[in-house]
């Protein structure tokens, strides 16, 4: 019999194995890079969103590279690694008449979200080109060396060649300077699949259902209809009462003031007293505990971002492609530190918006580094958020960062080095009347005066100052009021 049962848990152990061994191979082969690539392009359980259209790509081609007779010469040469795609100059072939340049780019995808190139247009997010040629061949002074006379091919995947007539060989005997820009930037997440939402309440009703059920067994007299007092007990003590966003335990204090007197099971009703002190307890930690445990709302660090290839719109893009961002997301606070060339240095921006649950809202922070080129994402809730209403769409403060052109505002005086772009407090619409300062208005036509006769302006106001280091704590010099999406006063004259 010992035997026997050594041989059965012997054949249960080597089961056990085979099954993990096939559990871990079938996980591995659905989650390899082509099939989880396969999955994104197809929007076949992640969302996938374009970012920006056009994107380019620059590279030297050597004279040697180019076949003297017909044949190819394989490269297979990685000339860009970008938004964790790696771009590939695979050949040059040379046939009787023409030549062609062919290149290939490979998406490194991530299993939850992330970025990638592609060749094709596979969202459904709407566009509009520059018109631009996708290829451009230039000699070292810059000089247009085909003149838009060239052939183009796509495919298959992420494959694409420019073909040129043998005629034009020649113009290639010192190399030649090329730039692709026909690459679709995209950012992408897994649907969240997360059974933390639905897991937490039912555990917690179990865990009380249970409590109650101790309680009602550890009764020591017999009582009509104790089951339900001793609920009745439980949300008596778990009643709160709110003044100015701070909840107070009244139900338990009442309970304290006017039950404790002599009556039967006065043991196991207090206890239930006490769990529904615990309950308002709980409702004061669970919100910390399900920003730890939510998938969305873990903190992330988005890498390989060039803000000077995207821009503030296309970094605000990526962010709401990768997180789970509501069309209702209203800005919270904007600013921004640029070098005197424009080059942004320090970019910080935080947008709220409405959370599933009632009354909650979900707060959203990024900050970009261009250091490493990277956006640090933060995300938490709160209950309540009243300014909510009066904040300005996020969407439509980013259309109007392009349209107005902001990031060209200056502070008042001439060059610095330093140039520091801010939204005002909320980020809200309010009544201004700054007399005796530096008020502009700024429309589509561009920046014009605002007197003191035309104050109070209604309106949202972005401040513009030089500090003086890229210390958050330096002083900021000659401030200039900006006032846009004016509603009342401050008109151009």
């Amino acid at each position: 019999m010992v035997r026997l049962n050594k041989k059965i848990i012997l054949q249960i152990s080597i089961l056990a194995l085979l099954l993990s061994i096939l559990c871990t191979a079938s996980w591995l082969y659905h989650n390899r890079s082509e099939a989880v690539y396969d999955r994104i392009i197809n929007q076949k359980g992640y969302s996938l969103s374009l970012v920006k259209a056009e994107m380019s790509v620059d590279f030297f081609l050597k004279p040697e590279w180019i076949p003297k007779e017909i044949g190819e010469t394989k490269l297979d040469l990685v000339i860009a690694k970008k938004f964790d795609s790696d771009i590939i100059l695979e050949k040059i072939v040379r046939r009787d008449t023409e030549f062609y340049i062919q290149l290939n780019v490979v998406p490194h995808p991530g299993r939850t979200s992330g970025q990638l190139l592609s060749i094709s247009h596979l969202a459904n997010d709407p566009f509009t080109g520059t018109g631009n040629p996708k290829w451009i061949i230039t000699d070292a002074t810059g000089e247009d060396l085909l003149g838009g006379t060239y052939g183009a091919g796509e495919g298959p995947g992420n494959l694409t060649s420019v073909s040129i007539n043998e005629t034009e060989l020649d113009k290639f005997s010192q190399g030649a300077n090329v730039r692709f820009s026909g690459f679709y930037l995209y950012g992408y997440q897994k649907y969240n699949t997360s059974y933390y939402g639905i897991l937490l309440p039912i555990v917690f009703t179990v865990l009380v259902i249970g409590i109650l059920v101790m309680l009602y067994r550890k009764r020591t007299d017999p009582e009509n209809g104790l089951g339900w007092k001793l609920v009745g007990h439980m949300l008596l003590g778990g009643f709160t009462f709110t003044i100015n966003s701070m909840r107070l335990p009244l139900g338990f204090a009442a309970y304290l003031l006017f039950f404790r007197r002599p009556r039967p099971n006065l043991a196991v009703k207090h206890k239930a007293a006490l769990l529904g002190l615990l309950m308002f307890a709980l409702q004061l930690v669970v919100p910390w505990i399900e920003n730890k445990m939510t998938p969305e709302l873990r903190n992330t660090t988005m890498r390989n971002i060039s803000v000077e290839e995207l821009g503030v719109d296309g970094v605000w893009k990526m962010i709401a492609a990768r997180s789970p961002v509501n069309h209702n997301a209203r800005i919270e606070s904007f600013e921004t530190v640029l070098a005197g060339n424009g080059q942004i240095k320090q970019l910080k921006f935080e947008f709220v918006e409405p959370d599933s649950a009632p009354d909650r809202f979900l707060h959203t922070s990024a900050t970009y580094r261009a250091e490493d080129q990277s956006v640090e994402v933060k995300r938490y809730k709160t209950d309540g958020w009243v300014q909510f209403p009066r904040q300005m769409m996020a969407e439509h403060f980013i259309e109007r960062i392009q349209t107005l052109k902001l990031m060209d505002l200056k502070p008042t005086g001439g060059d610095h080095q330093y140039v520091k772009l801010e939204l005002s407090l909320d980020s809200m619409q309010g009544s201004y009347a700054m007399k005796g300062e530096n008020n502009f208005g700024i429309d589509e036509k561009g920046v014009y005066p605002i007197s003191n006769d035309q104050l109070p302006v209604t309106a949202t106001l972005l401040q513009v100052c030089a500090p003086q280091s890229l210390d958050p704590t330096s002083a900021c010099d000659d401030l200039a009021h900006y006032f846009f999406d004016i509603v009342e006063g401050g008109a151009r004259e």
